[in-house]
């Protein structure tokens, strides 16, 4: 009883923290500063971000540096909530999960690209004392067999080990990727059924499968605008997250089984998809994909506003911070390259 009084500490506590989040206006004046230097002093000296940034340097600052202060934050908002709850291998744990599976995806995609030592200049330190498994051996793996090994007697073994190439034969990212990211969403939809029922776990699930569809409509869309010959529509339905929101397992093949990039944007334009998330384009100036992530954003929003569920108001609270990484990067990235405040806001995602 006390520990659910104390779990309902989160609720509050989350819409104080969300409270303080960047607003339009302040994204306006980020967009106006004329260098990464500007961007950074304005971010640290705005309450939302001033204790997680303050030790980044404006005089030799690199990109690594910000985006790992970025993830910091995010993660210090999650483990400030997480102290009114204590209740291990419980839904509040999926954040960190989330966190170990895009390092090993991070060391892998390096690996299938032959860079067998480039992951430890991105090791983020802060969460070396927290993962199942040490990121300083991760760093060490020389392949994915020695990835294997690292992550013995953890989730994340049997999942690999699905996917470890025959000998002789290059590791397969796609297939990691497809794996560890199906793991995780089936994992946490799981967990919501154990830990929540009615309205809370509907509303909370949703939270989710929007982001696994999400992911896919944007794989099934790259695929076809750069690598429609090689993926076939068969190769593609493998690679597919089997999570489903608005649209139907159904729905989702038929994209997949388009031929092209213009018989696909004419499917989803017409369709469930471009009814929810907006109309696509093949134009490249045209930020079109980022409509889908609005989405996401606006129901995000929508949950931690009005619910009164500590696990819902957590995802959504999450949800929102690590969109807000995003735009901040990309805030840096326009400001970085000379774009103007108009050309830069089409690509956040708010």
């Amino acid at each position: 009883m006390l520990e659910n009084l104390s779990a309902l500490a989160i609720v509050p506590k989350a819409k104080a923290i969300a409270a303080r989040r960047l607003s339009h206006g302040d994204y306006l004046e980020l967009m106006r500063k004329r260098s990464v230097i500007e961007v950074t002093a304005a971010l640290q000296s705005h309450p939302y971000f001033k204790d997680s940034l303050k030790g980044l340097s404006q005089t030799n600052l690199h990109r690594a540096q910000i985006e790992e202060a970025l993830s910091k934050d995010v993660y210090y908002k999650y483990e400030s909530l997480m102290r009114y709850s204590f209740r291990k291998g419980k839904f509040g744990a999926y954040f960190l999960m989330r966190s170990e599976t895009n390092e090993l995806l991070a060391k892998l995609r390096l690996l299938s690209m032959g860079f067998r030592h480039h992951y430890i200049i991105q090791v983020p330190g802060f969460l070396m004392p927290k993962t199942s498994f040490s990121l300083l051996r991760l760093a060490k793996a020389e392949s994915a067999q020695d990835c294997l090994e690292v992550v013995a007697g953890t989730p994340y073994a049997k999942v690999l080990a699905g996917v470890l190439p025959a000998a002789g034969q290059k590791l397969d990212y796609l297939k990691c990727e497809h794996a560890f990211q199906s793991y995780f969403y089936t994992t946490v939809l799981a967990q919501i059924d154990r830990d929540l029922s009615g309205r809370s776990a509907a509303d909370t699930k949703r939270l989710f499968r929007m982001e696994a569809e999400i992911y896919n409509l944007d794989l099934l869309f790259r695929a076809k605008a750069f690598f429609s010959p090689q993926l076939t529509p068969e190769d593609l339905k493998k690679l597919l997250i089997p999570v489903y929101g608005v649209l139907s397992a159904k729905n989702m093949n038929a994209l997949a089984d388009t031929r092209g990039l213009d018989e696909f944007l004419k499917l989803y334009n017409a369709g469930r998809a471009g009814q929810v998330y907006g109309a696509r384009s093949a134009d490249p100036a045209d930020a079109s994909e980022v409509s889908e992530t609005r989405a996401l954003y606006r129901a995000a929003q929508k949950l931690l506003h009005f619910s009164s569920t500590p696990q819902t108001v957590l995802a959504a609270l999450l949800c929102l911070a690590n969109l807000e990484r995003s735009n901040i990067i990309n805030v840096i990235e326009g400001v970085r390259y000379g774009l103007s405040p108009e050309q830069i806001s089409a690509f956040l995602k708010y």
